[in-house]
């Protein structure tokens, strides 16, 4: 006797999501999740969300980007994630990168990267990495302050590697 399929099951029978798919399917999800973040979670309050951008063409590398502004800095923040890191099951990790820029005059002024779990991936683990780059670009100024090597030409941080 030959069993009958729903219709669902007869359509998704032969059907394999690929990494691609998975990548996709995460940052439609992630879109969602950033546009809670600013219309009620910690990034509503004094900022304004300008672009979110998912860029899936380039052939290893898949990325989302946002941007956002408060009243003293413009920011992006780019969630990387490479197609050889996507098991054949799962889409386990992904790489964040978050930069500071000046908004007068639109230099670079800190950046951090992190790889982070995805089933941890929330906007509190974006908040900490706001805090990390801080602590981080806090402790280089310090260092260059306690060595007296600060001058007045040094206290941009664009040419200074965080990572």
């Amino acid at each position: 006797m030959k069993t009958i399929l729903n219709y669902d099951n007869f359509l998704n029978e032969k059907y394999l999501e690929d990494p691609e798919y998975r990548i996709r399917k995460f940052f439609v999800e992630l879109e969602k999740n950033i546009r809670f973040w600013f219309s009620e979670g910690s990034f509503s309050i004094d900022t304004e969300l300008f672009d979110i951008d998912i860029e899936t063409t380039n052939n290893i590398e898949k990325y989302l980007k946002f941007d956002f502004q408060d009243e003293n800095f413009y920011y992006q923040v780019i969630f990387i994630v490479t197609l050889q890191e996507v098991e054949e099951e799962v889409l386990d990790e992904c790489h964040i990168k978050l930069k500071r820029y000046d908004i007068e005059t639109g230099d670079l002024l800190r950046e951090i990267g992190e790889d982070v779990d995805i089933k941890n991936l929330s906007e509190d683990t974006v908040l900490e990495l706001f805090g990390k780059m801080d602590e981080v670009s806090d402790s280089i100024l310090g260092e260059e302050e306690d060595e007296g090597t600060l001058s007045d030409d040094d206290t941009d941080l664009e040419d200074t590697d965080i990572f």
